[in-house]
């Protein structure tokens, strides 16, 4: 049985600051006619409905998602477009209350994860590199700096300036009051429901009102309709405190791949293990962002160098960040830096690092340059060839099922694929982090673009 999107009108006050109210704009036109997933023709432009047509793809009922291997139908010379899929919140129902968001159980990718001993680091970028810088706000420090995060040298790095933006959203002797300020308070937690119970995955803000997290975290691979529900974002979360409150989904986007099972991989190791979410106002008619900040996002690999000096190896210093559940029971932030680098495992382009990370940690944001702000250069200094700072260039999707040993840690790369060939999608950018933005800002409510309306400044 189709599970319903619903809305978050209320939640009991208490530990969590309730920040949402029923946005009334959603097409109660289409709802009415029994449409809640939409699609963007990218010929058109126009929006057409999903739920009246036979998907053109159905997923086998023979085969288990943890072992299907697919790849794509097409050749990279003649590659069909992924169609974006479009979830709109239905408000059918009330939404999670405050016990089962703070009690919600890190959520673990339930395919199993393909063997990894023949992993090898990638030597070339495939694709051009590219960034979205984020709107300039009060919150944000943005950059006009090329995309880089390395000089000649060619040895990548994260340099930054020892500070923090400071907030007066929770008390500086708080532990939680780092996590609170820009950028970690672009981070949260992403919790929501299925038929067994209240799981949290992790999520970021890369948009005035729009967060990017796991496909996963969405639904099984595979699964069709048959998604999770009542996503609730909490940003900044740290211990069930809640310096932000907490915010509802309004509408989503997740690769038709992943809904069908043809996404390019097999086990967890997929193209497109993504999916972005617009979040509603609260109850002054804020969007989330400008409590925040929201972060950059790039593409095709961001940040990346080959060089001699790194043994030709294609290497970035990612950040990556989340609530893994085995790390302080998932309810404390967790950051682990390191060198990342590119592969491909069963045909899926992935980036791997070395981490702590466990389930929870999932959809959490890879992050280049995670900075509060560049330092004042003087008598000639400079950054070198480096880049916009905080770009998203991946989230958590897998890693071992013993999270004692190997502990690895990988992510689909943002970027073009099998799936997701343009180079630019609308103003989005390239690939599949571009083509699920511009299906979502493009989508139509209340007679206006979610772009038009402010969700994706």
């Amino acid at each position: 049985m189709r599970r319903k999107a619903v809305w978050l009108s209320s939640l009991p006050l208490g530990i969590l600051s309730i920040g949402v109210v029923v946005i009334t704009s959603i097409s109660q036109t289409n709802i009415a006619q029994g449409c809640v997933n939409f699609w963007i023709n990218p010929q058109t432009g126009e929006q057409e409905c999903l739920d009246r047509q036979t998907s053109p793809s159905s997923p086998s009922t023979t085969n288990s998602p943890s072992t299907r291997e697919t790849r794509p139908a097409s050749s990279p010379g003649n590659r069909t477009q992924n169609r974006d899929q479009v979830i709109v919140n239905d408000r059918s129902s009330a939404g999670m209350n405050e016990r089962q968001i703070l009690d919600a159980s890190p959520h673990i990718n339930p395919l199993s994860p393909p063997n990894t001993d023949a992993v090898r680091p990638a030597q070339q970028l495939q694709n051009t590199p590219g960034v979205k810088p984020a709107a300039e706000s009060d919150n944000a420090e943005s950059s006009n700096t090329e995309p880089r995060a390395f000089g000649s040298f060619s040895v990548p790095y994260t340099a930054a300036r020892v500070e923090h933006l400071p907030t007066g959203n929770i008390a500086s002797n708080n532990g939680g009051y780092l996590s609170a300020t820009y950028p970690y308070r672009a981070i949260g937690r992403l919790t929501f429901q299925d038929d067994s119970g209240s799981f949290t995955c992790s999520a970021s803000l890369i948009r005035r009102s729009v967060i990017v997290t796991a496909a996963h975290c969405i639904q099984d691979f595979g699964s069709g309709n048959d998604t999770f529900r009542r996503w609730t974002f909490t940003p900044a979360f740290h211990d069930g405190s809640a310096p932000y409150g907490s915010w509802s989904w309004r509408v989503m986007v997740r690769p038709s791949s992943w809904t069908n099972g043809t996404d390019t991989g097999s086990g967890a190791a997929r193209n497109n293990d993504l999916a972005v979410m617009a979040l509603g106002r609260n109850s002054s008619n804020q969007f989330i962002g400008d409590l925040t900040g929201w972060l950059n996002y790039g593409w095709n690999n961001y940040s990346f160098v080959s060089h001699p000096r790194t043994g030709n190896l294609a290497v970035a210093a990612l950040s990556a960040l989340g609530y893994p559940g085995l790390l302080d029971q998932g309810r404390i932030m967790q950051r682990s830096d390191g060198p990342s680098y590119l592969t491909t495992v069963s045909g899926a382009s992935q980036i791997y690092q070395g981490s702590t990370f466990t389930g929870g940690a999932s959809g959490g944001p890879w992050i280049a340059n995670f900075k509060y702000k560049d330092p004042v250069f003087s008598n000639g200094a400079g950054p070198g060839d480096s880049a916009a700072n905080n770009v998203i260039v991946g989230v958590t999707s897998w890693g071992a099922a013993n999270p004692n040993t190997p502990k690895d840690n990988y992510s689909s790369q943002f970027g073009q694929n099998s799936e997701y060939p343009n180079a630019s999608y609308g103003t989005y950018g390239a690939g599949n982090i571009g083509s699920l933005l511009n299906t979502l800002c493009s989508f139509v409510t209340g007679g206006s673009t979610l772009a038009d309306q402010g969700y994706c400044d």
